[in-house]
């Protein structure tokens, strides 16, 4: 699977799921190699029988020219091809603000406890990034050295 960056410094921790969901006959063996951008970045896989497998990125991997490449290539000694279940990819973003100051995200936390308030929208920093400020919060908007506060519910 291929896919372009529009940003070229991107950098990406990928997740590989893998299980064998089928009865293999005993002459059957399913092995491969997983590539990013043409290198190899595991051993050989044999996925466990009805069991899950996830291999991930332990550090962030990049995209040469902004252009992305995960491959499964069976091995020599592979009788049948490879296998996915899921692949996942997350894009580090680098959030230049310090988060909330902690004394407000306890208090909002207690309050969404307290009156059962199940919103989706309230994940993460309340304040911080910006774009991704709780719905139905205000906070300060301070210079980037200081810690934002809530300043309204």
């Amino acid at each position: 699977m291929e896919w372009s960056s529009s940003n070229v410094n991107n950098q990406y921790y990928l997740y590989g799921h893998f299980a064998e969901i089928q009865e293999l006959q005993t002459n059957d063996t399913r092995e491969f190699n997983m590539f990013w951008n043409g290198q190899v970045i595991a051993d050989p896989l044999i996925p466990p029988k009805f069991t899950i497998y996830t291999i991930f990125s332990q550090s962030p991997s990049t995209c040469e020219g902004g252009k992305c490449s995960f491959q499964l290539r069976r091995t020599n000694r592979s009788t049948l091809p490879p296998l996915l279940n899921a692949f996942e990819v997350y894009t580090v973003i680098q959030f230049p603000q310090i988060e909330t100051n902690e004394n407000d995200v306890v208090a909002v936390q207690n309050i969404k406890t307290t009156y059962e308030i199940s919103r989706n929208s309230w994940q993460g920093d309340p304040c911080v990034p910006r774009q991704f400020m709780w719905e139905g919060l205000n906070c300060s908007d301070t210079d980037m050295s200081t810690r934002p506060r809530i300043t309204s519910l």
